[in-house]
């Protein structure tokens, strides 16, 4: 795998940004424009044998650069780039970084031209995820391009630095005014050897490290996806390079590069929905912009001066667009007023140039506070900055701090935990930046002692005893709900009693029947004269009664006619089956409509006997009386 790789140029690229730098342009040998590649690909060059293998989805980032008059070889690499080298990009952390994106600036001068590069820095266990920007100068990576070379060596299996002689001219150059002197006027007549060499040999020994050895910029938990810069020159003379940040998530970091280092002059988040930012270009006509992500594009302004309030606000953000005016006493962007020199910047320190300024905005109102005694209250103060640190002050002078006193300062304001009189005072919330402090809230606390809850007394003493009203109240309550408790124990005594009296006047029974007139009814005798507990003498005074006496009145429903009235009864007539002989009319009554059973008040019982244990006593002695044939079910 490693000896195929050794003859392609590259191994599985990925191409990440390229741009044609004019190096033909006022140079002096007659150089030629070259373009540079920035891509990720596997590493080749990295460890051998085992760790090698282990290694082979390892991705680095690489610069390349291939001269812009490149024809391709005459019989040799036909067709295919003769100046194509490659060289290793670091940024922090190589064996932990991914490249994301990269800007150029100036490269229309090559002397001046630079590179901008956004790397994400992630650990194998994934603890750790940050980012990087640093930067390249062009004079650095022609540097690494004539240098030495690595090749690959078949003895150790691996690639190693080159250490034999490099054929004239030298392999990757481009054609100057030098070798056209030589006779060599393009790529196609260049030597077999220098051919071979750069077949064998495209890939350099020494890394391209960033300016100065280190990253502008490391910030955690962001990942930054691209990046474009466009360079600002300041109404005091200066020029800064001015870059826009794309998050994984839908944010634009707005930053200056300040010599060694980077200040993030603003965070914008463009898009409602979290979403990867996958392309950035500013147009200077328009002043704007350009925002690319999967669900469309979005145009901003370069510059958002009026934001800014005051004139420490305005030389605090250290925009280069931005300056304070002191003629209109309001921030303005540098390309909108006429007498751009009459600005207030100060870009480097960020801090000065307000100091005879009274524009320092209206002092914010003081807000009073008031609290129980032990409660917790929170004071509310935003930082404007993230970039600023939050200082509370108490009555002017006491600087609190975090966990001291009952205090917790946080990032939303002051929490004050169990109130004390002490607490009371005025609180003021500054934000300090670069050595200048602005009044942000003011507060007035005041701590009120806590209502005592009411313990219990002596009755001699005065306050023991309850208001009148009070007393006049529990005194009526009392009152009535004895009153309530009285009914209900009557109420109770009553029912029992009317019960009681009930049962001992359920011996007689009638089997009324009536029409709505209330016309004639039926008469008849209890199916038994005997009763649980009763003497044949009674049952049959009681066989041998009228309709007051011990028989059952048979009331019909709505459906049924009134009957015309009964003849007298005759004397009961045993039959086979051991009843008594009923009368024929109640056999009818078994149509649809429905029989009411109502008990008989009249007379006094002789013991406890019910219509329904009568008949169920009867029924189970004589079970195969039928009284009518194919009994109606919706009758009973």
């Amino acid at each position: 795998m490693v000896r195929r790789m050794r003859h392609r140029m590259m191994g599985d690229a990925e191409f990440v940004f390229s741009v044609l730098v004019r190096e033909s342009k006022a140079s002096a040998v007659g150089d030629d424009d070259k373009v540079y590649y920035f891509f990720t690909e596997r590493a080749t060059e990295e460890g051998s044998g085992s760790f090698t293998q282990s290694r082979s989805s390892h991705r680095v980032a690489r610069v390349a650069r291939v001269c812009k008059g490149d024809l391709g070889g005459k019989k040799i690499l036909q067709k295919k780039w003769t100046s194509f080298l490659k060289a290793r990009l670091i940024c922090h952390i190589p064996l932990y970084e991914t490249l994301r994106g990269v800007c150029s600036l100036d490269a229309e001068t090559s002397s001046r031209t630079h590179f901008y590069a956004a790397f994400t820095l992630s650990t194998q266990w994934k603890t750790l995820e940050a980012s990087a920007i640093c930067r390249y100068d062009l004079a650095e990576i022609q540097a690494v391009f004539a240098g030495p070379y690595m090749e690959y060596q078949d003895g150790s299996r691996r690639w190693g630095r080159y250490e034999g002689g490099v054929p004239e001219p030298r392999p990757g150059s481009c054609i100057t005014d030098s070798l056209r002197s030589q006779g060599y006027n393009s790529s196609q007549d260049l030597p077999s050897l220098v051919l071979d060499f750069v077949k064998l040999h495209p890939l350099m020994a020494r890394p391209v490290v960033p300016t100065r050895g280190r990253p502008l910029l490391l910030k955690r938990n962001v990942r930054y996806t691209h990046l474009t810069g466009t360079p600002v020159t300041t109404p005091a003379g200066p020029t800064y390079d001015l870059l826009f940040l794309g998050t994984a998530d839908g944010w634009i970091h707005k930053a200056v590069v300040l010599g060694s280092g980077m200040h993030i002059i603003e965070e914008t988040q463009v898009f409602r929905e979290p979403q990867s930012v996958e392309n950035l270009v500013i147009s200077l006509m328009q002043h704007s912009l350009y925002v690319g992500a999967p669900s469309g594009v979005i145009q901003l302004p370069l510059s958002s001066c009026s934001r800014y309030r005051s004139c420490y606000d305005c030389i605090l953000a250290r925009d280069p667009y931005c300056g304070w005016d002191p003629g209109t006493h309001a921030c303005m962007a540098a390309t909108t007023i006429a007498n751009r020199t009459a600005l207030i910047q100060d870009i480097e320190r960020g801090n000065r140039g307000c100091e005879s300024s009274r524009d320092t905005g209206p002092p914010p109102p003081l807000k009073t506070r008031s609290v129980l005694r032990g409660d917790d209250v929170l004071l509310p103060c935003d930082q404007p900055s993230n970039l600023a640190r939050a200082l509370w002050l108490l009555n002017g002078s006491m600087g609190l701090s975090d966990g001291q006193g009952g205090y917790r300062v946080g990032v939303d304001g002051l929490l004050v935990t169990d109130a004390q009189p002490e607490h009371s005072g005025n609180y003021g919330c500054y934000a300090e930046e670069n050595g200048l402090r602005t009044l942000l809230a003011s507060y007035s606390l005041v701590v009120r002692p806590a209502t005592p809850a009411p313990a219990p007394k002596a009755p001699d003493t005065p306050g023991a005893q309850l208001a009148p009203d009070v007393r006049l109240l529990y005194v009526l309550a009392i009152a009535a709900l004895g009153g309530l408790c009285l009914i209900l124990a009557s109420s109770l005594l009553y029912v029992a009693c009317l019960r009681e009296g009930r049962r001992g006047r359920r011996r007689k029974y009638s089997l009324g029947r009536a029409s709505r007139a209330g016309g004639s009814a039926v008469q008849l005798q209890t199916v038994s004269g005997q009763c649980p507990g009763e003497e044949d003498e009674g049952d049959e005074e009681e066989g041998a009664g009228g309709l007051e006496g011990s028989c059952l009145q048979i009331i019909p429903g709505e459906g049924a006619p009134a009957p015309p009235p009964p003849p007298p009864p005759l004397p009961p007539a045993e039959l086979t089956n051991g009843l008594v002989a009923l009368p024929s009319r109640l056999r009818r009554m078994n149509g649809n409509s429905y029989v009411l059973l109502r008990q008989s008040n009249n007379g006094v019982p002789a013991g406890p006997c019910s219509f329904a244990e009568e008949l169920s006593r009867i029924l189970e002695k004589r079970k195969h009386t039928q009284l009518v044939e194919q009994l109606d079910e919706s009758s009973v």
